[in-house]
């Protein structure tokens, strides 16, 4: 399943035949980043949810009874932390629900789209399932604000990269070269983010010459490049006000994906945008996005979404 950074945070702890542990690893967190834990719960979430609906194809329901205690509790970045008891019940027949084989087909696509709007009947799919849910899925096609939302991301992108700490965070989870990839198995590759390994490497390693006024233009130029064609920006938006209410979003958010991924299309989120809350104001105003006091009514993720060539797959921890 997806997590942020590809860091694959979660393991499933065996009990018995019909019990086991979700767990999160902090030392495969992101603390600096993500203190509070939204987007591990929301991944978290996402994870408890593919399981479910695996466990719906052969028979079984999953009943989840979740610890929402607080992550990194006293800093602690090491030890361990059952997230959640998931326990198997025989249903007795498969369960309708999402085809499970969606779950290997879902993919984030960084490469140009095509420029074809997302039809109008899976964007009303996709409201109906969030509404479904206590969320609401809303969509821009227009062209103005699709190039000003790509702008934002630009500048959410180098903001982040601007902040130290933020930075060497991020680096511990980049892998520059196939040797990397293949020896790691997961991260953030050059190769699934369609960037020169040796450019890529020189950018973080050398952060100051590639922030320079004129060589961060290029450097703008080349990213913005991957951002072509894009005919429909989206967001989600409702409660997210604390852990009980992440993983519920996360939930939300994989059906979404997966009955995309069943029409065909891509999407890709605009993480950089959501995490820094500068950047995120400037999107609810621009869109004229009001929101609730106390995260109610939250834009909790923006993305795009289109049809792109089949992208490359990032690496993922062998199951053992």
């Amino acid at each position: 399943c997806p997590s942020p950074h590809n860091t694959q945070p979660f393991r499933l702890r065996i009990r018995d035949e019909t019990t086991a542990e979700l767990l999160f690893l902090p030392r495969r967190g992101l603390p600096t980043a993500d203190p509070l834990g939204r987007f591990t719960w929301l991944t978290a979430g996402i994870f408890a949810e593919i399981c479910s609906i695996a466990a719906h194809s052969l028979g079984y329901e999953v009943e989840t009874k979740w610890d929402f205690s607080p992550m990194y509790p006293g800093g602690d970045t090491d030890t361990p932390q059952v997230l959640a008891r998931m326990t198997l019940a025989d249903a007795g027949k498969p369960v309708p629900d999402l085809d499970p084989q969606l779950i290997f087909d879902r993919h984030t696509s960084r490469l140009p789209y095509d420029g074809t709007p997302c039809p109008p009947e899976v964007i009303n799919e996709l409201r109906a399932e969030a509404d479904r849910l206590g969320h609401r899925f809303e969509t821009r096609s227009d062209r103005e604000a699709i190039r000003w939302v790509v702008e934002l991301n630009r500048q959410a992108l180098f903001h982040d990269l601007d902040n130290e700490p933020l930075r060497t965070e991020l680096t511990r989870w980049l892998r520059f070269d196939a040797r990397e990839e293949d020896l790691m198995r997961d991260g953030l590759s050059a190769r699934c983010l369609t960037f020169s390994p040796r450019l890529f490497r020189s950018f973080f390693t050398n952060h100051r010459f590639w922030t320079l006024p004129v060589i961060r233009n290029i450097v703008g130029t080349v990213y913005g490049a991957t951002m072509k064609g894009i005919g429909t920006i989206g967001w989600l938006r409702g409660p997210y006000r604390d852990s009980r209410e992440w993983v519920a979003a996360g939930q939300c958010m994989i059906r979404l994906w997966l009955m995309l991924t069943r029409r065909g299309i891509y999407w890709h989120p605009y993480g950089s945008v959501i995490t820094s809350e500068d950047a995120r104001q400037n999107m609810i105003r621009y869109l004229e996005l009001p929101e609730e006091a106390g995260g109610e009514d939250m834009v909790w993720l923006l993305l795009r979404l289109g049809r792109s060539k089949e992208p490359p797959l990032s690496h993922r921890l062998p199951l053992e």
